[in-house]
């Protein structure tokens, strides 16, 4: 069941519900490799219908209530499709967690922690990253954390286990140079799906993607100084949601096009047809260049003596200027 929300007028509480930051989440993964912790995840089930409304609603009970019929039914749960549902899960959660030891961090206020002890003695912090519905638990023991939420909540099919994909983002463990287990990220299945969708797209126009496509741009191509023609409004509006697309997929992983996507992005309200075969070439080279990931290290780098170059020692003059004497030009 899903409430018109948008036919009720907006609450004067607060309705926006915060999430946990991409930033974060990595972060996070960085200090579980560090630190050798463990990595959970889970999904809510039906997570808004968990929290009380926090609004006056009613409604007349319709068909499917069978004997109810006509009644005057009033809304106790946090209904999807009400303006204040996703705050009052926020909420709700967030009593929860500060009810088993958790408080939000200063930097993220979904990045919940709470100081912890392993079995050695080694002092830590262990966390818990909420996305809405969607919780990562980051621990030595993250199953203790896992079993507390579902005495409160309920899971989707019971399930907590080590992610596979998280914010849309593909999930994995690698080990870095010193055989330490770390975690990693990458946009495969997303730049897959990507690329599936533009060839159909152009398939129906008789037009392929372009091949051989080496680096994300062509070579000396320059946005600034494209003469080619404007776009229609239906190509303008088939470049800006590509460019939707390449900047997502740069959110999840894919670095290597951020240089070239932000540069054609200047080109949204005006775009050429220059522009349009640049963003093309772009998911050219996503298709010929899938497999990338993003690696949260916990190595140090280690710097070789022989890559500095040794200089004879100068002398050196050091000259002190007093503050009125100093002219900026």
């Amino acid at each position: 069941m899903v409430a018109d929300g948008h036919k009720t007028d907006s609450p004067a509480t607060i309705t926006y519900s915060s999430v946990v930051s991409r930033d974060s989440v990595r972060i996070a993964l960085t200090i579980a490799a560090l630190n050798d912790l463990k990595v959970l995840a889970c999904d809510i089930l039906n997570a808004y219908l968990t929290a009380p409304c926090r609004e006056k609603f009613w409604c007349t009970a319709s068909p499917e209530f069978g004997p109810d019929r006509g009644k005057t039914m009033l809304v106790v749960r946090a209904l999807y499709g009400l303006k204040s549902s996703g705050a009052a899960f926020r909420s709700f959660l967030a009593e929860h967690l500060s009810d088993i030891g958790f408080t939000p961090t200063l930097a993220d206020a979904d990045v919940w922690m709470r100081p912890a002890m392993k079995d050695d003695g080694f002092q830590y912090w262990e966390y818990v990253l909420c996305y809405v519905d969607d919780l990562l638990a980051i621990s030595d023991n993250p199953t203790r954390i896992m079993k507390s939420i579902q005495s409160k909540f309920s899971l989707k099919d019971d399930k907590m286990e080590k992610p596979e994909n998280y914010l849309g983002a593909d999930m994995s463990e690698m080990y870095n140079a010193d055989g330490d287990l770390c975690w990693a990220m990458s946009s495969d299945k997303y730049c897959q799906a990507l690329v599936k969708n533009v060839e159909a797209d152009l398939e129906k126009k008789g037009i392929r993607l372009p091949s051989k496509c080496y680096t994300p741009m062509s070579s000396g191509y320059r946005p600034e100084m494209d003469c080619s023609c404007e776009l229609k409004a239906e190509g303008i509006r088939r470049y800006q949601e590509m460019i939707g697309q390449l900047r997502w997929a740069i959110e999840l992983g894919r670095v290597d096009i951020l240089l070239e996507t932000s540069l054609l992005s200047a080109y949204l309200a005006l775009s050429r047809e220059g522009d349009l075969e640049q963003v093309l070439h772009i998911v050219g080279y996503l298709k010929s260049h899938k497999k990338m990931r993003i690696l949260f290290d916990s190595g140090y780098p280690k710097v070789k003596g022989l890559t500095f170059i040794k200089m004879p020692k100068r002398h050196c003059l050091l000259i002190c200027l007093k503050r009125e004497e100093i002219v900026l030009h």
